[in-house]
């Protein structure tokens, strides 16, 4: 093959695997923020609806992410066996089933507790973050922080949208399950893009360098210690997370905020997620991968502190920019961080279990909180454990150099 011939090749190339990420962050973008940041409204206005309690509320959103959590591995497994473009399929192809089975099959909570962690889980699991990062992850071997950046981008893109128009759907209909009408119509635009745009990373055998002895004690496997430190940060930032998607509407307006001016504030909160992700894609490399994701956490910790005492409006607009800020950076450097200490073939399957463990951690957080709220009429106690255990993850990640990779 001549010189031209390689060279147009290799031109073809870069413009599918640009066009492939585009498609997996708008197939993210849909089967991941709308149902997390688009559901919290949608059930905040059912439970109300229905004249539930906090309990409930918190329960739907622990149904959603145990189905999510205790199905990542599995998915993990699919995307090795059958590859990330039909377990993308899947995926959306579930969230339009779900959205269907929620507008119009359900009328109690047993039903939305089951329906809401079923099919809107599964749709999570696999639509959302494991396919698409293993996707993008095999197609830009050499540089995945600025990929993961823009991939995690639209999750903050689709929180800033979704939750305004979904509240304004609701508004307009006066009819919580029209709601869900825009996730089928976003459903179908997810599963037209995993059919016709996303296509499977070519096979490599390009291996994984790590650092000498002394610049990283793992071999890139579930045995190393690097990996779990990296998992534990994101549980920890997941189960906040949580707490704040299925309570965050309700404290607000416990705080005697409007529910429109709180949807407003939690797509703020999304749109900030870009900030993280910006600056961990444009500086992650340079400053270290280890030290931006303890930044992020710790800049988590301090937007849960914001908005534990969001009652007057100077806090009430400044703790999503923090919360989402830190957030997205933690998004963005996890993953990042995760890829660089992770065997490239094993990358699906550890994520798959990073993600499971996280799901699992983000399903305890919704419904303590809410049984909580209910026996003390406060989500203090638990908020301060949240923002400890993210300290925590950054000094840990602060003063353990020596368990990761050289460079990292």
């Amino acid at each position: 093959m001549n010189v031209a011939a390689l060279a147009g090749r290799e031109v073809r190339n870069a413009n599918q695997k640009w066009r492939i990420l585009a498609a997996c962050a708008g197939i993210l973008c849909i089967n991941a923020a709308f149902p997390i940041y688009g559901a919290s409204v949608v059930n905040t206005a059912m439970v109300t609806a229905m004249k539930l309690d906090r309990s409930m509320l918190g329960l739907l959103v622990t149904a959603n992410m145990l189905i999510t959590g205790t199905t990542a591995p599995l998915m993990g497994a699919a995307v090795s066996r059958f590859g990330s473009q039909r377990t993308l399929i899947g995926g959306s192809a579930a969230l339009i089933i779900g959205s269907l089975v929620m507008a119009f099959l359900v009328h109690g909570p047993l039903q939305a507790i089951a329906a809401f962690g079923l099919f809107i889980g599964l749709a999570m699991s696999a639509g959302g973050f494991i396919a698409n990062q293993a996707c993008v992850a095999g197609w830009f071997v050499d540089d995945q922080a600025r990929p993961f950046a823009i991939l995690y981008a639209t999750m903050g893109a689709g929180g800033f949208v979704a939750a305004p128009l979904i509240g304004e759907v609701i508004s307009r209909s006066h009819d919580w399950s029209a709601g869900w009408l825009v996730f089928t119509v976003m459903g179908a635009i997810a599963l037209a893009l995993s059919f016709f745009v996303v296509r499977d990373p070519p096979k490599t055998g390009t291996p994984v360098e790590f650092g000498p002895p002394g610049g990283g004690t793992g071999d890139g496997s579930l045995k190393s210690p690097d990996i779990w430190l990296v998992i534990f940060c994101i549980m920890v930032a997941g189960a906040g997370s949580a707490l704040y998607i299925a309570h965050g509407l309700a404290m607000l307006q416990d705080y005697g905020h409007t529910p429109l001016a709180a949807a407003r504030s939690m797509s703020l909160m999304a749109a900030s997620t870009l900030i993280g992700n910006f600056l961990i894609g444009a500086f992650g490399q340079r400053a270290g991968l280890r030290r931006s994701l303890a930044a992020g956490s710790i800049t988590f910790a301090i937007g849960l502190l914001l908005l534990a005492n969001a009652r007057n409006t100077g806090l009430f607009y400044a703790y999503p920019v923090v919360l989402g800020a830190g957030f997205g950076a933690v998004q963005v450097g996890a993953m990042a961080l995760l890829s660089k200490c992770t065997a490239a073939n094993r990358f699906a399957a550890i994520s798959g279990v990073a993600i499971s463990l996280q799901t699992v951690a983000s399903a305890a957080t919704p419904f303590i909180g809410g049984w909580l709220f209910d026996h003390s009429h406060t989500y203090t106690p638990l908020t301060g454990t949240m923002v400890a255990l993210n300290v925590a993850a950054a000094g840990l990640l602060l003063f353990g150099k020596r368990l990761f990779p050289k460079g990292a």
